[in-house]
């Protein structure tokens, strides 16, 4: 499945960069700009699948419009008025919710449909453990390690452990480094 290409407007330019960053994490999505103006982003967002677009850039409203006339999904993020014609992300929410917003289709696999024997061999792999090491912890073989590897691997669409740990910090921004067991 191809990711979503994400234009992030901000009116300033390191939170812009930030967001873009952070959105960079989810497999499901690809970043491609940042702008700090409406019609920059505009610009910019004609041809991507989405835009994360600062409710509070002059004329937001205005170049969501003709966003979506030609397609695209807008996600707002600020605290105003609910949108009628999309989603408005608040300002406080995760990353997480926002990387969901902009893309609805399930291209983000949130680490909460891992199971929770998943989560355990993630946060083990996580912490750097060989396959080996993480089966004697667990009491489990290290063939049925790499069978949950496997299955992590493809719930979060990534192709490697260091991909997957990205995916699950990325996704728990603000909790405590390496305790994945709660995700």
């Amino acid at each position: 499945m191809n990711p979503v290409t994400v234009v992030v407007v901000h009116r300033e330019a390191m939170v812009a960069e930030g967001l873009a960053s952070a959105l960079a994490r989810f497999p499901g999505l690809l970043p491609v700009a940042v702008a700090t103006t409406a019609l920059d982003g505009e610009r910019c967002g004609a041809e991507v699948g989405a835009v994360a677009l600062d409710e509070r850039v002059d004329d937001a409203r205005g170049a969501a419009a003709r966003l979506r006339r030609g397609g695209t999904r807008v996600v707002f993020i600020g605290e105003g008025a609910e949108d009628d014609q999309g989603v408005t992300i608040s300002a406080s929410s995760s990353i997480t919710q926002l990387a969901c917003a902009l893309s609805p289709h399930g291209q983000i696999v949130p680490t909460r449909s891992l199971t929770t024997r998943e989560r355990e061999v993630l946060t083990l792999v996580s912490r750097g453990l060989a396959a080996k090491q993480v089966a004697s912890r667990l009491g489990i073989s290290p063939k049925t390690v790499e069978q949950h590897k496997t299955r992590i691997f493809a719930k979060l669409g990534v192709t490697n452990q260091t991909a997957a740990t990205a995916v699950a910090l990325s996704s728990h921004l603000g909790k405590q480094p390496w305790n994945l067991s709660n995700i």
